[in-house]
């Protein structure tokens, strides 16, 4: 799977969400780990390791404090730039400390980073599922697997009800954060920068809803289901309006959905917009659907009148 704008801007603003977890006392500021916030309305934007009110209202329950070694190993993975020793790393963690669940959601949310920088997107789904399990309200973890889910490489081999599962699980985790959004409040940013970066998170996690409703229009043994490619179209349109740098996957899916509703003109001017934005083998594919439209649609139109 390519690495597109989503992974970026999840590994972006994780590092700009979250608050420094609750070290041991002697342990230095900067050595101590990043403990993940949990921005949902419910928790009022506030993170456990501030022993905020949790989502049922009911004081944060106590964890364990994080020694130096723990914080020196969650740094050394946060600052890996090699994927595979970065997943080493994340499993090496796992076994060695098992009982932070706040933190290790984050590591197992390195290691789907990891992962999808690999192309492996089943591990990358694996650390996901395992990130949500320890945290579900991990808001990296929530956007990564809303993109995940339902790629055409996470659906492969998928028996049917494995994909009704995962594409049931991709909405449940985008509307998640969407319910999120309000409420991030990343340190040390200007108003209008706080403004933008919430625009293209909604813009992504779209996105990711618009490859849940095409899968879906898609699942169908009579051909594309109507009302989900409709769902599919205003996803997508919601996912390139209103931000800066739009994601090119989701204007070529965009015309693909309307390609698919017939709406000639509609398609050939998503795909020339992904084919602006973009580059390499997403720009070609772009410019061959291009070609395939205006040539369909020289060969339908009715002879001129002599």
């Amino acid at each position: 799977m390519p690495k597109h704008l989503r992974a970026i801007l999840v590994t972006i603003l994780g590092a700009a969400l979250i608050p420094p977890a609750h070290a041991a006392q002697a342990q230095d500021q900067s050595q101590k780990p990043a403990q993940p916030s949990q921005p949902a309305a419910s928790q009022n934007g506030q993170s456990q390791g501030q022993a905020a009110p949790g989502a049922q209202g009911q004081a944060a329950p106590a964890t364990p404090a994080i020694t130096p070694d723990e914080s020196k190993a969650y740094n050394a993975i946060q600052n890996e730039l090699d994927p595979s020793r970065q997943i080493k790393m994340v499993d090496d963690f796992a076994k060695k400390y098992p009982n932070q669940p706040m933190v290790l959601s984050d590591v197992y949310f390195f290691g789907a980073n990891a992962a999808q920088q690999q192309n492996d997107v089943g591990k990358a789904v694996d650390y996901g599922y395992k990130s949500l399990q320890e945290n579900p309200n991990n808001f990296k973890s929530l956007m990564i697997m809303a993109g995940l889910l339902p790629q055409p490489q996470a659906m492969q081999g998928s028996s049917d009800a494995d994909r009704g599962k995962k594409l049931g699980d991709a909405e449940s985790y985008a509307n998640k954060a969407l319910q999120a959004i309000p409420d991030i409040k990343p340190p040390n940013m200007a108003p209008e920068q706080v403004t933008k970066v919430k625009a293209n998170l909604t813009a992504e996690i779209h996105g990711s809803l618009g490859m849940v409703h095409l899968q879906r229009a898609l699942a169908g043994l009579t051909g594309a289901d109507p009302q989900e490619l409709a769902k599919a179209e205003q996803e997508y349109k919601a996912s390139v309006t209103g931000i800066d740098k739009p994601n090119p996957e989701d204007y070529f899916r965009l015309g693909e959905v309307y390609e698919m509703e017939n709406k000639v003109d509609e398609a050939i001017d998503a795909f020339t917009q992904c084919s602006k934005i973009s580059q390499g083998q997403l720009q070609t594919m772009a410019n061959q659907q291009i070609d395939k439209l205006k040539k369909a649609k020289a060969q339908s139109a009715p002879p001129a009148k002599p």
